[in-house]
């Protein structure tokens, strides 16, 4: 697989510290070459699942080639192992913690290795920032042509952690599910998917049911509901959302990730 010389960069660090810099700083100093793209620093701290719905959702607008850091790590510094792999023709280095659970659900995953080759390392390594001191290294040499069997030893996807994700159940005509996400617009994506809502016809649902409330219809845009109502509608990545015209679901309703989701279909 030929890589495209681009490394997104997907962490809980926000903007407030160095830490952004310093990973940046890491990467060119492997690779002067790369070029790096900021996909979000903005990841809740320590939320796994959000890091995992984040690159998931996002990886496949980039070339094919194209290396994805991903770091969310709260263990960092303990026995966890981190991963580097190939999914869809494009490569994911991130803690063995659950970040790439969707790639392994989706069975997307065509090679598998852990990082363990200290040769690709800084010469320092901190116990709280691996993703600076190997991860960003590992990344840069990838990016740069280094083959992806030179990390370490081959995983299996077996041996790796896995989220224990909530799935909508489905019913003749129900689907039961959850909120799942909360984005910085108050916007709530829920775990129902297009597909499982394709299970019926558009026209068949008839109320969405969360914290009491009853949205009647199915949205296609925001601009369906006028502003400050809510409403539901699929997201740009083919989730259930839901949210208020120009305000904020989760205020709105006061709930967020875990809350019940219910679709009544006729």
């Amino acid at each position: 697989m030929q890589t495209a010389d681009i490394i997104t960069l997907t962490t809980d660090f926000g903007l407030e510290d160095p830490f952004v810099g310093q990973l940046k700083g890491a990467l060119l100093s492997s690779n002067r070459s790369a070029r790096i793209i900021d996909l979000c620093h903005a990841v809740p701290p320590h939320d796994i699942l959000a890091g995992a719905l984040t690159i998931h959702s996002s990886y496949n607008f980039y070339p094919e080639g194209t290396v994805h850091l991903i770091i969310v790590d709260p263990g960092v510094g303990s026995k966890r192992h981190i991963l580097a792999a190939e999914a869809d023709d494009h490569l994911f280095i991130a803690p063995d913690n659950g970040l790439l659970t969707l790639f392994f659900q989706h069975n997307t995953i065509r090679a598998l290795y852990r990082i363990e080759n200290p040769a690709l390392f800084s010469a320092d390594i901190s116990n709280t920032f691996h993703g600076r001191d190997i991860m960003a290294p590992v990344a840069a040499k990838l990016a740069g042509d280094m083959g992806l069997d030179q990390v370490g030893p081959p995983a299996t996807i077996e041996s790796c952690i896995h989220l224990d994700l909530p799935k909508p159940l489905v019913s003749s005509r129900k689907i039961v599910g959850q909120i799942l996400q909360v984005d910085h617009f108050g916007n709530m994506r829920t775990n129902i998917t297009r597909a499982e809502l394709h299970t019926f016809p558009f026209s068949a649902v008839s109320e969405i049911r969360i914290k009491g409330v009853r949205i009647t219809s199915l949205a296609r845009t925001y601009t369906d509901a006028p502003a400050g109502r809510l409403l539901a509608l699929i997201d740009s990545a083919g989730y259930l959302e839901i949210a208020v015209n120009r305000g904020n679901a989760a205020q709105f309703l006061n709930c967020g990730a875990g809350e019940p989701v219910t679709v009544l279909c006729r």
